[in-house]
């Protein structure tokens, strides 16, 4: 994408140009204006976003420990901790689609396993922008909120969507 304040060739999708700062929001979008602003609700913090509640497993644990957590809170995910260290995401999709069925003992496999190694993860002061991004980029159905290294909650896409769609009229 080429600026069209110093003629800069910069990444697909960039907000900034790298040369000299100009905004590119929305040059790579039909019909839409030269210089165009992102709206000023997706630059807001997620801080102010509905999480989900942090469930909290131990690697070693059995993941029929994690599925009783989930079927308790009426959550699809919990995060999987190495002491105080947040390591893992374990959703009812890996445990579904990677161990369940008729013969396998959920007692015997553990959540780290089966969980997602090293997840992506937002802080509370990551921007909507960047939650929304990251979400699509990754196709993310949940993703750990920390602060200062801990984690908050959970931010799911139907939340940032229901808080962000009376701004999409």
């Amino acid at each position: 994408m080429i600026c069209p304040s110093c003629g800069t060739e910069n990444i697909k999708g960039s907000d900034e140009c790298t040369n000299c700062g100009a905004a590119l929001y929305g040059l790579d979008l039909p019909g839409a204006p030269q210089g165009a602003k992102a709206p000023a609700f997706v630059q807001q913090p997620i801080a102010g976003l509905p999480k989900r509640p942090v469930v909290k497993v131990g690697v070693s644990d059995p993941v029929a420990l994690a599925v009783r957590h989930m079927q308790q809170q009426q959550i699809n995910c919990v995060v999987v901790m190495d002491g105080s260290r947040l390591v893992g995401l374990l959703t009812s999709w890996d445990i579904v689609n990677r161990v369940a069925g008729p013969a396998e003992d959920l007692i015997a496999v553990t959540c780290g396993q089966l969980m997602t190694a090293n997840p992506v993860v937002l802080h509370d002061e990551d921007t909507i922008a960047m939650a929304l991004q990251m979400m699509a980029a990754g196709g993310y159905g949940h993703v750990p909120v920390t602060k200062d290294d801990e984690p908050i909650g959970i931010l799911v896409p139907a939340d940032v969507f229901r808080q962000i769609s009376p701004h999409l009229v």
